[in-house]
């Protein structure tokens, strides 16, 4: 009698084992290992919208109370600042089943200031030497004995999301594929395929509407107060009114580490700062980062006269988070590159100036209108690259934002917060167009993989 392994383990191995009498016969070797899911895919006689979400899901969710959602996303916190929405009504669905999120030490400061009622596993799991701290992680993922995986890994990271994925222990896993045979499908109950054309907050949008959620891409994101002590604080270091008069703009010139192409020369940063200040006598500049970014900073703040130097402040490392969101509150402008604290701008209502470059607007930015905002991009033939080639074709010269003038920024900034010039003659503005996405829409089909039906 042939033992069926998958029954001894039936939520570690994804996998099952063929029991062809006639293969075995021919070949006279033990059955092969079958490599798709074990449960089968949707037939395409069923519904493809969706529109109410899986009743599937639904029912097992119901009839495992106390069973966690669990939730993998190894991401900078300006990814995450766009999926808050989704865990809200992901906890509001589901009140049996508390959401758990799984993410990078790096991003408890946000997850603490703006989602304190949401449950982290904080855990670094370190590319040279990942199996110590993957196998403690797992090991704490299958012990929650959750009624439902979802791998939110699209870009990096992808074959440590989808070996947690195996071993969770949860009979249902959802996550997102380029390609239907990709290898970490195989550990997957549901795939939905990631079009590379759509932001992140559409395919969250699919998820959503599978696990009949509401959309949450469609208003501004909720936000929490701004703390008094905070906004006191930035308040005594800008001097605000009624100290004094004039606006006070945010620059932050920096970048993740991980992709430093996305940086706008700090030559350039530099330029635009001397111009703004000679231009508006009453204007004041807050330069902002980490701690590790403060050298870089510095070295822009130092370059700068002295009668203008007065008037800039590095506070790069110097601000809790708390305290960023409070700047960001409390001032005038911002100006940056695709980065966390441009989403964080963005979200709290800051007029914002977006750079981009190895990155393009329509596949970062979330779908919603942004009428106090602005974004400069160069459409480049090798852009975006950015999580699309393995190497930047530039080798890491970003041609891209170094194409984007001082000028243009500048022009750009003064029509946003002074009301300047024509903004039908401003260089190098990105616009998005003006088909809203059907993908974000009840009604239409969803990206997920199904087989059709042999007739």
């Amino acid at each position: 009698m042939q033992t069926d392994l998958y029954s001894l383990m039936p939520a570690v191995c994804p996998y099952r084992w063929m029991k062809t009498d006639s293969w075995f016969q021919d070949t006279g070797q033990s059955p092969r290992m079958d490599l798709r899911p074990v449960f089968p895919l949707l037939r395409t006689g069923k519904d493809p919208c969706f529109d109410e979400g899986d009743p599937a899901i639904r029912r097992l969710l119901e009839q495992r109370p106390g069973h966690p959602v669990v939730v993998v996303k190894f991401s900078g916190w300006g990814t995450l600042l766009g999926m808050l929405g989704f865990f809200r009504h992901l906890k509001s669905a589901f009140p049996d089943n508390r959401p758990v999120l799984v993410t990078n030490p790096e991003n408890r400061p946000m997850l603490e200031h703006l989602a304190p009622w949401l449950d982290v596993i904080y855990k670094n799991v370190p590319p040279e030497n990942p199996f110590p701290a993957f196998l403690s992680l797992a090991l704490s993922l299958r012990r929650l004995r959750p009624a439902l995986f979802i791998d939110l890994q699209i870009f990096t990271r992808k074959t440590l999301s989808a070996n947690l994925s195996r071993l969770s222990g949860s009979p249902v896993r959802i996550g997102f594929v380029g390609r239907k045979r990709e290898w970490r499908s195989f550990g997957m109950t549901h795939r939905f395929f990631h079009n590379r054309h759509f932001p992140p907050s559409i395919a969250l949008g699919q998820l959503s509407r599978f696990l009949g959620l509401p959309l949450s891409d469609e208003t501004t994101p909720f936000l929490p107060g701004i703390h008094k002590q905070c906004e006191a604080k930035i308040r005594l270091l800008l001097g605000q009114p009624p100290f004094r008069t004039g606006k006070t703009i945010v620059v932050n010139p920096n970048a993740s580490g991980k992709s430093g192409e996305r940086r706008w020369p700090a030559e350039s940063f530099l330029e635009v700062i001397r111009m703004l200040l000679e231009r508006h006598g009453d204007l004041r500049i807050a330069l902002t980062g980490t701690q590790e970014e403060r050298a870089l900073v510095r070295s822009i703040q130092e370059r700068l006269s002295l009668s203008h130097r007065d008037r800039v402040s590095n506070l790069a490392g110097c601000l809790t988070f708390s305290e960023l969101h409070a700047l960001l509150h409390l001032s005038d402008g911002y100006l940056g590159n695709d980065s966390g604290p441009l989403h964080l701008a963005l979200a709290t209502g800051t007029p914002t100036l977006g750079l981009f470059g190895p990155t393009h607007p329509d596949l970062i930015l979330p779908s919603r209108p942004f009428p106090k905002a602005l974004f400069l991009y160069e459409p480049h033939y090798c852009s975006p690259c950015l999580h699309q080639s393995d190497i930047p074709p530039c080798g890491g010269d970003n041609l891209c934002m170094q194409s984007l003038t001082p000028a243009s920024v500048l022009h750009a900034l003064e029509h946003l917060l002074w009301g300047a010039g024509d903004k039908q003659r401003l260089r190098q503005v990105w616009s998005r167009e003006n088909q809203p996405h059907r993908a974000a829409r009840t009604g239409t089909p969803l990206a997920l993989y199904r087989q059709r039906d042999e007739r």
